[in-house]
């Protein structure tokens, strides 16, 4: 059928990646006509690169560490209830690469109600003396999902349209891309160029490497150290990748050197124990999006140049509350998951379902708008 004679959607979602392809299933499922659209594919960029570890964040008290804790618990009931063809269920020890690091996985062993014990002793013997000799803390209950594997699953049942996605236009109170229109937009599109004028919204692209091998050694648990490595839900493949110690964008129109990037990657494997009859078997990379504060963005849209309009003493400073803003209307962005996309991807999904469907309001911690004073008052110095 002709993309012109399809009746509305209920919702479009642009960006197919885990928070797209999430809030995707989680909107359909609750009974909506959603439309999801990526122009590369499914799991095409950053979060088809991601481990997809279900590990929870080893932070200090305050606001991430409460939605983290909380967005762990429903990830991993959400993918073994939903997903478990997809989900490998593992200990996970996660390994301080730093004393810094190290006083916050203290810090996190005395606070957190996750279960954790002992290291057992087979995994003792694997170690490196640097890795036996730091901070760790070890989960009786960890996970891993096939990124690619759950992205495309999410997926089915949603109409996926492979549309390079130039312009957006809202009339007749529906959103019109291209030839597809619904009342309501969903961006989740990561650190890749802004379809909206949002130059307020505080992102940070991260570039991940993730390579898949063999190996004689056996892992018997998911490690987080300098890199993370981890057994995976295709029999006797391991995984080894990093999110923030890979620097590299795609846009600065160099090309990443993908040898380096596996040498890093396996030396780093290296410091935390010894991998045996290595052989590389495929390399994933892509870029993965992070807030400037590393909390995730979960809500609506600020129209920057009609509320600067409206309210033009908010670039000397001036104080308006965020109610009295002007949003682009029915209009959500979901992003800035960081390296914890496949954690927070359930628990953004099932809030932004609350929203659409139940008009439960969003947390404002987490909305894009917190960034939009800050900017407004430098942009009125860059003018």
């Amino acid at each position: 059928m002709p993309i012109s004679k399809i009746s509305p959607y209920d919702v479009i979602v642009i960006g197919a990646g885990v928070n797209g392809c999430c809030s995707a299933y989680t909107l359909h499922s609750a009974g909506l006509r959603v439309a999801l659209i990526d122009q590369d594919g499914i799991a095409s960029g950053g979060s088809g690169a991601a481990g997809a570890f279900i590990s929870p964040k080893i932070s200090k008290a305050g606001e991430l560490k409460e939605i983290m804790t909380e967005a762990h618990a429903e990830a991993l009931a959400f993918y073994t209830t939903h997903f478990p063809q997809f989900t490998l269920v593992k200990p996970l020890l996660h390994i301080a690469n730093s004393p810094k690091e190290g006083e916050k996985v203290e810090s996190f062993k005395h606070e957190t109600h996750i279960k954790h014990s002992n290291i057992p002793h087979a995994i003792q013997t694997l170690l490196s003396d640097e890795a036996k000799n730091a901070s760790s803390i070890y989960f009786d209950m960890g996970a891993v999902v096939d990124a690619q594997g759950v992205c495309n699953a999410m997926a089915e049942g949603v109409d996926f349209y492979p549309l390079k996605v130039e312009q957006l236009l809202h009339a007749g109170g529906c959103w019109h891309v291209g030839e597809l229109r619904a009342k309501n937009l969903v961006l989740s599109i990561g650190a890749y160029p802004k379809l909206l004028p949002i130059d307020y919204v505080g992102l940070r692209g991260i570039w991940g490497h993730r390579i898949d091998i063999e190996t004689s050694t056996h892992i018997p648990c998911i490690l987080h150290h300098h890199v993370s490595i981890s057994p995976t839900t295709k029999e006797g493949i391991v995984a080894i990748g990093a999110t923030h110690d890979v620097h590299y964008s795609p846009f600065s129109g160099e090309a990443y050197d993908i040898e380096q990037g596996r040498n890093i990657l396996l030396e780093k494997a290296s410091m935390t124990l010894k991998l045996n009859n290595i052989n590389i078997l495929k390399d994933y990379m892509g870029l993965r999006s992070g807030s400037n504060d590393y909390l995730p963005m979960l809500g609506n849209l600020v129209d920057a140049e009609a509320t600067l309009e409206k309210y033009p003493h908010m670039q000397h400073g001036k104080a308006v509350d965020s109610s009295e803003y002007i949003y682009y209307p029915n209009l959500t962005m979901i992003n800035a998951s960081g390296g914890y996309g496949f954690v927070l991807a359930p628990y953004l999904a099932k809030r932004l379902k609350e929203f659409i469907i139940g008009a439960k309001a969003l947390d404002p911690i987490l909305s894009p708008s917190r960034f939009f004073p800050r900017w407004a008052k430098r942009k009125s110095f860059q003018s």
